[in-house]
């Protein structure tokens, strides 16, 4: 990668978002945990409450961090990568991401007498595996694509 000019304060925003990035990876885990128990015992009684605790977490842990990426992050890599546009996909992934936790909490007010319906089983594996598939897209991607701006071992710049 080319060196490119970041200021002091997006470079403390990239450390503490990439920082932040380990706990989006620990709800990453439950969420193939739980989206594996689904795919093979979904008339467990852990079941429900599993899916629950993810929509939880995803909603108290996740959301909070890819809203806090969009208003502070993303406006502050404007500059150093050159366009207000550089972040947009990533933007658009989320959308994506909020989308897919608010269809997550639509299918459990659809379970409402404490069990999953068998017919409920295939569309709530698609969004959980979606969900972690997408997760996992996108913190590979500003890992890569924004994170690497803000090496762990700064070099001292020439000019």
């Amino acid at each position: 990668m080319r060196h490119r000019a970041v200021p002091p304060r997006t470079r403390e925003l990239l450390a503490r978002f990439a920082g932040e990035h380990q706990g989006v990876r620990d709800v990453l885990a439950g969420l193939r945990d739980t989206a594996d128990l689904v795919a093979t015992d979904p008339a467990s009684s852990r079941c429900l409450p599993a899916v629950r605790e993810t929509y939880r977490r995803l909603t108290d842990q996740v959301l909070p961090h890819e809203a806090a990426e969009q208003r502070q992050l993303y406006p502050a890599l404007a500059d150093p990568l050159g366009s207000e546009s550089a972040t947009a996909t990533m933007s658009r992934a989320h959308v994506e991401i909020r989308r897919q936790v608010n269809l997550l909490g639509a299918q459990l007010n659809q379970a409402a007498d404490g069990r999953l319906r068998p017919d409920q089983v295939p569309d709530l594996l698609a969004t959980l595996y979606g969900l972690d598939a997408l997760l996992r897209l996108h913190l590979a991607q500003e890992e890569e694509e924004f994170f690497t701006l803000n090496p762990s071992d700064p070099q001292p710049e020439h000019r």
